[in-house]
């Protein structure tokens, strides 16, 4: 059995909760006025049958059991989830299968939710009944025992097992537990029991769900280009290293906020008249929630998330400065350059960021103030490179802030330079031109709220660009030959 299992059997322990779930609650305001903003303007259900469609949709993409494309997907989305809307060759394997599985796996999730409402203990019938809904067939525990590292857990036991993870899923909550810790740890227990012959992580992500749900918390959003990870960080926490499954389990936390915060609505009207009537009822709802010292508060916090992000550049770029003098005078150099809402060139990365929040699946508020910092790193005359840190707004709101990074190298437009010298007036410096080029590199965003203070957000900010900075190093190396 895993050693996690092994040593310490079902019993929830208390390394789950030492965890450092805490960064959940720099977020936690930005759900819960989503949440209650979905509730008011009678939007949750719909706001929850695309949520499930889209993290279901996700899921199977991860597990290699379904995928659609992108159009294919926007149609289906706007038919209403007909399978009628499909085409063969927009889904995959076929737009039966496909359908089915999503529709499954969505019938599951809404079984849990259901649960989840009723704050009852979860017993064996009802989760293998949710189960049974998301494989779209009769489920059966397995009657061979598993080649690796839990064959000594025998399919006798599996029944007896799950009840056993159910009960002590409820004691925990009766014992006020931590909910993120309660939801990471089951998830983990039952992809190890692994108690069906196959469609496991399905069986898992229901269970996560139900108890996030059970908590009012958002749910969990798996994305396809996520299987690797997902998949080391469990593997991690088998081996007893807890610490990777908790880092993927607050990413996949936030990346069902952010859907939440960038979903666009409930349908959309069919007629003038109604759409009229739906554009009045809102921007009236916006103006009366229209509040001077809410707005002041999120002003001041904005500008003090910006002084601890150039704080922490700052001091990273004067560690390398000091540690990259290979040689007296012909050292790299590594300069901090900034942008703050107020500043002229506030803009400069705009497309950047679309692409950036595209990608990660959000939705990005250009009409609230934002800005960027970037670590310039010279080796020569001819290469040059910034690392690109942007603080933006995601989300149909005003108070959730998100530090995404981008890495480019900057190519010199020589002729524009030239044009410029021939035209330049003696006295007066003209500054080189480059072209950015931006570069592979991966960075997860950063979200939390700013309505209230925000004292815990200086050493996340720290964390998140030191770990970036380790990579933008890496790339670089590979970029000296």
């Amino acid at each position: 059995m895993s050693t996690i299992l092994a040593t310490h059997g079902l019993n929830f322990r208390s390394v789950w909760v030492d965890l450092p779930f805490s960064r959940w609650d720099l977020l936690a305001p930005s759900w819960k006025a989503r949440h209650q903003y979905l509730d008011s303007q009678g939007e949750k259900s719909f706001y929850e049958r695309d949520a499930y469609a889209h993290w279901a949709r996700d899921f199977l993409a991860l597990q290699g059991i379904a995928r659609f494309s992108a159009e294919g997907w926007r149609l289906y989305q706007e038919s209403g989830y007909e399978s009628t809307a499909l085409l063969p060759s927009e889904v995959y394997p076929s737009v039966k299968e496909a359908h089915a599985s999503l529709q499954g796996l969505v019938e599951g999730m809404q079984l849990m939710a259901q649960e989840a409402r009723r704050g009852q203990a979860l017993d064996v019938a009802t989760f293998l009944r949710a189960v049974e809904r998301a494989y779209g067939q009769t489920v059966s525990f397995r009657t061979t025992p598993l080649n690796g590292p839990l064959r000594t857990l025998p399919p006798t036991e599996i029944e007896p097992t799950l009840g056993a993870l159910l009960s002590e899923i409820h004691t925990q909550f009766s014992s006020g537990v931590s909910p993120l810790a309660l939801s990471a740890w089951a998830h983990h227990v039952l992809t190890q029991v692994r108690p069906f012959a196959d469609g496991n992580a399905r069986a898992a992500f229901l269970l996560s769900q139900y108890i996030l749900w059970r908590a009012g918390l958002p749910g969990l959003h798996f994305k396809p280009s996520q299987r690797l990870s997902y998949y080391k960080a469990l593997q991690k926490a088998d081996e007893g290293t807890l610490l990777p499954w908790a880092q993927a389990f607050l990413l996949f936390l936030q990346q069902a906020v952010l859907y939440a915060l960038s979903w666009g609505g409930r349908p959309r009207e069919t007629t003038r008249d109604a759409a009229l009537q739906s554009f009045n009822q809102r921007f009236a709802d916006w103006r009366s929630r229209h509040d001077r010292e809410r707005s002041q508060r999120i002003m001041n916090n904005r500008y003090t998330i910006f002084d601890y992000m150039e704080e922490s550049l700052r001091s990273i770029a004067t560690d390398l400065d000091q540690k990259l003098k290979v040689e007296e005078g012909r050292s790299p150099r590594v300069l901090v350059a900034k942008a703050y809402p107020d500043s002229p060139y506030y803009y400069q990365f705009t497309t950047d960021i679309i692409e950036y929040a595209r990608a990660h699946g959000y939705y990005f508020n250009r009409g609230l103030p934002r800005g960027w910092f970037k670590l310039k790193f010279s080796l020569s005359a001819n290469k040059k490179y910034q690392l690109v840190f942007s603080l933006h707004h995601a989300g149909h709101e005003d108070a959730t802030l998100v530090v995404g990074a981008f890495f480019h190298f900057l190519e010199p437009l020589k002729y524009q330079q030239k044009r410029l010298r021939r035209r330049r007036t003696p006295r007066r410096k003209e500054k080189a031109i480059y072209l950015f080029a931006p570069l592979p590199f991966k960075a997860e965003p950063i979200a939390f709220s700013i309505e209230q203070n925000i004292p815990g957000v200086r050493s996340l900010l720290r964390e998140y660009a030191e770990n970036l900075v380790i990579q933008a190093l890496n790339e670089l190396t590979n970029e000296i030959y």
